[in-house]
């Protein structure tokens, strides 16, 4: 007699039979026919005994183990839907589960080819393909070459409140849209049919809300397997908050552009009437220079005038002549230098300065003339030495930074109560720069304030002594007019300020 082994072992279909484990939990193989053996990949005549959540994986075992469970607890027979062979996703079985009088469970299975498995899967997978599509946040339909639509999601509908069943009873767009919209959109997919590129394009879109939407659209040709022409799969994103945000962006930026060049138009008129301002504040000192200058000399025709009226009435006829030339002469030479000190004052507040160049010589010559006589005094020494080359700008406007120079050094060693005082000005090329070096022995320039002395209306003098223009006057000339620098800095004595100059290498 045939014992079922060999019975079942000479049958067509898979026959497994399992022994419960765990009450019921799970199931051990304990007889498993060839034909089974090669729907799981075994060898035929190979032993096989595992549990049921060996022979599957996890993800494959947790909804067929429940088919056990089920048969094994109420004792009918269940259907295996379609299960992948021991995890083989290409070997498909489908069969049913019995359960014994012994408590054992037997399932029997038949193999099921890839086509059969398409087959039975195609609803489901269908099911799921429609609902990952009506779940994106992007507008996705396909139509046909005509511009039929076949397939639109639930994103796009939502947004153009228009329904599917509309949208694919309709032959194109026109009967949908504005027909300036529509002849855009039949544009779009007569261009995306001609190319195999993707096909990007924006287009203007009525939404429910009643505006029309500005649209990103990309549309990419779908074609057979014959490489025909089948129709247009597309997206479109809704990008009209994105574009106004950066039009509103645009405005803004030009809005500033102009509120940028109305600032600096504003600057530059501060910054001319500081200029005046400071040269105002300047002139009256600049007058009592010239009262200085000119007082000595004045006072030396008096004197020469006397004295040459006492000579004339006392000399004999024959000296008077040589007496009166040597007066012409010596009068002639004081009336030049008066002569001279007035251009000079008066080319100081020429606005150019003169030429667009000048010689170093030039420019130290007459601040003699303006300033360092009076501002020095008897208690403080003038040094300079001063490399004689030819800068290029004005000569008013260097005069003008170096006399602010100046003027705060004398006022610092007056202020100090400095002996013996000294202003030293030095310059020397560097390189591609002309260096002007004006130190003092003023006592130095308080730490705490070093950095703001260069800042506009900020002095250390009472209001009726300065403006605290002077030093961010000069910092302006030197910046703006030469493209140069100013810095200071402490040592030993007194502060030292360094200008840098562009240096075209022009010798005087």
């Amino acid at each position: 007699m045939f014992s079922f082994e060999e019975i079942f072992d000479l049958v067509d279909i898979g026959i497994t039979v399992y022994e419960p484990l765990e009450e019921g939990n799970d199931f051990k193989v304990v007889y498993i026919n060839d034909k089974a053996k090669k729907f799981c990949r075994f060898d035929v005549g190979e032993s096989v005994s595992e549990a049921l959540s060996t022979l599957y994986p996890v993800n494959e075992t947790r909804p067929l183990i429940e088919f056990f469970r089920e048969v094994y607890r109420t004792g009918e027979a269940q259907e295996i839907a379609l299960v992948p062979c021991f995890g083989f996703t290409n070997l498909w079985q489908e069969g049913y589960i019995y359960k014994l009088s012994s408590g054992h469970l037997v399932s029997r299975c038949l193999g099921v080819k890839d086509e059969r498995a398409r087959e039975i899967l195609a609803p489901d997978e269908r099911l799921t393909f429609r609902t990952i599509l009506d779940t994106a946040p992007i507008g996705i339909w396909s139509q046909d070459v005509s511009g039929r639509l076949r397939f639109v999601n639930k994103a796009f509908c939502d947004a153009t409140g228009i329904s599917e069943e509309r949208f694919l009873s309709v032959p194109h767009y026109e009967p949908l849209y504005s027909p300036e919209a529509a002849k855009s959109c039949m544009r779009s997919d007569a261009a995306a049919l001609q190319q195999s590129e993707p096909h990007l394009s924006y287009e203007k879109i009525p939404f429910t809300d009643g505006k029309v939407h500005e649209v990103l659209i990309v549309k990419t040709r779908v074609e057979d397997e014959s490489h025909g022409v089948s129709g247009l799969v597309g997206l479109s994103l809704d990008i009209t908050e994105q574009l106004e945000a950066e039009r509103k962006l645009e405005a803004i930026n030009r809005n500033l552009e102009e509120r940028i060049r109305e600032e600096i138009e504003a600057s530059r008129r501060k910054d001319t009437m500081l200029f005046q301002q400071n040269k105002f504040a300047a002139m009256g000192e600049m007058i009592s220079n010239i009262a200085h200058q000119w007082r000595q000399p004045l006072n030396t025709l008096g004197l020469l005038m006397t004295g040459m009226s006492v000579k004339m009435m006392m000399a004999q006829d024959d000296t008077r002549e040589s007496e009166f030339e040597a007066f012409q002469s010596h009068c002639s030479e004081i009336i030049q230098y008066l002569s001279d000190t007035i251009d000079d004052f008066r080319l100081y507040y020429q606005e150019d300065g003169g030429h667009d160049s000048f010689c170093i010589s030039d420019m130290d010559k007459s601040l003699h003339t303006l300033v360092i006589s009076s501002i020095m005094g008897n208690r403080i020494r003038y040094e300079n030495d001063l490399e004689n080359v030819r800068i290029s700008g004005h000569l008013n406007n260097l005069k003008q930074a170096l006399i602010n120079l100046y003027s705060n050094a004398a006022n610092a060693i007056k202020s100090n109560g400095t002996e013996a005082g000294f202003i030293q000005c030095r310059g020397f090329v560097e390189g591609s720069q002309y260096v002007i070096k004006v130190c003092d022995n003023g006592g130095g320039i308080d730490k705490a304030i070093i950095d703001k002395i260069f800042d506009p209306y900020f002095t250390t003098k009472h209001k009726s002594q300065g403006t605290g223009l002077g030093l961010y006057m000069t910092r302006q000339i030197i910046e703006q007019k030469f493209s140069g620098t100013i810095t200071v800095k402490n040592e030993k004595a007194g502060a030292c300020f360094t200008i840098r100059l562009p240096f075209p290498g022009e010798a005087c």
